[in-house]
């Protein structure tokens, strides 16, 4: 059983604000475009994400946080044209 005390930091708060957004992707040296093809999400939604428009989802906040307090930087994909 896990108690709270257990948890990283990262795990405990699940929410993120667009500033709070924008700190981790400038700590993780990462673009929109680039925590887009990290999270799995569309351009669109990490620019949502960044103006504000949308909250963050907990997954993607929880993840982000883990990135930047473990000290890893994460390689990310170079972007692709889809192939159908």
């Amino acid at each position: 059983m896990t108690t709270k005390a257990d948890k990283k930091f990262w795990d405990l708060d699940r929410n993120m604000s667009a500033g709070q957004y924008k700190r981790v992707l400038a700590d993780l040296e990462l673009s929109r475009a680039a925590a887009a093809r990290l999270l799995g999400c569309s351009g669109r939604t990490s620019s949502r994400y960044w103006h504000g428009v949308s909250v963050v989802d907990p997954a993607h906040a929880m993840l982000l946080r883990a990135f930047r307090d473990s000290g890893m930087f994460p390689v990310v994909p170079s972007w692709q044209r889809r192939q159908y």
